[in-house]
């Protein structure tokens, strides 16, 4: 059954081509599409939503977007701090990132997007880089459907001056992007991609 919800008296910021913002707007939604925005009170059908929100004192934007970040790496603030940035990746987070198991890993993802959802990112494009096996793809991206944010792992890799742990071959790269493509891509109605 698809579900509808209207958010009334709520200062509304579009993303027409304008900028427009109504400072007494609503925005009905029915399933995952935005079907009207509008300024004062809602037409009749957005009324009769299955839920109604009164968000007066608040703000409805559109959702922004978190352009990169490496969520497993939630688990390691603080480690290294005071260090230059290679010698924190090659004597801190290379080390322990390469010993995760994929537990740690949606659990390092859970609190990353979290986060992102409580600050208005709904969009997350992770820069994902550990992929022993390939459970640790899986791992995160299963996390990220069950939390229903947008999300894109960019799968990065290295062949050389790296992590022995963590390297692989051009061959093994393409063939393991695309099995996780295959599995995970347009996922969650779309909202999950992999590149």
């Amino acid at each position: 059954m698809t579900r509808s919800l209207t958010i009334e008296d709520a200062a509304v910021v579009t993303s027409d081509d304008v900028g427009t913002v109504h400072p007494r707007g609503w925005v009905h939604v029915v399933g995952n599409e935005i079907v009207g925005v509008g300024a004062g009170e809602p037409p009749p059908s957005a009324r009769t939503a299955d839920e109604v929100i009164t968000a007066r004192g608040c703000a409805v934007m559109p959702g922004m977007v978190n352009g990169h970040t490496h969520l497993f790496q939630t688990l390691f603030r603080g480690l290294g701090d005071d260090k230059s940035l290679l010698d924190w990746l090659r004597d801190y987070i290379w080390p322990a990132a390469s010993v995760m198991t994929p537990a740690e890993i949606a659990a390092a993802t859970a609190v990353g997007i979290i986060e992102n959802l409580r600050t208005g990112a709904t969009t997350v494009i992770d820069h994902q880089y550990l992929h022993p096996g390939g459970a640790h793809d899986d791992a995160v991206l299963e996390t990220a459907d069950r939390l229903g944010v947008r999300f894109l792992l960019a799968r990065g890799w290295a062949d050389r001056n790296y992590e022995p742990r963590l390297t692989e071959t051009v061959p093994e790269v393409l063939e393991r992007t695309s099995a996780v493509a295959r599995r995970w891509h347009g996922a969650g109605d779309g909202r999950i991609r992999v590149e």
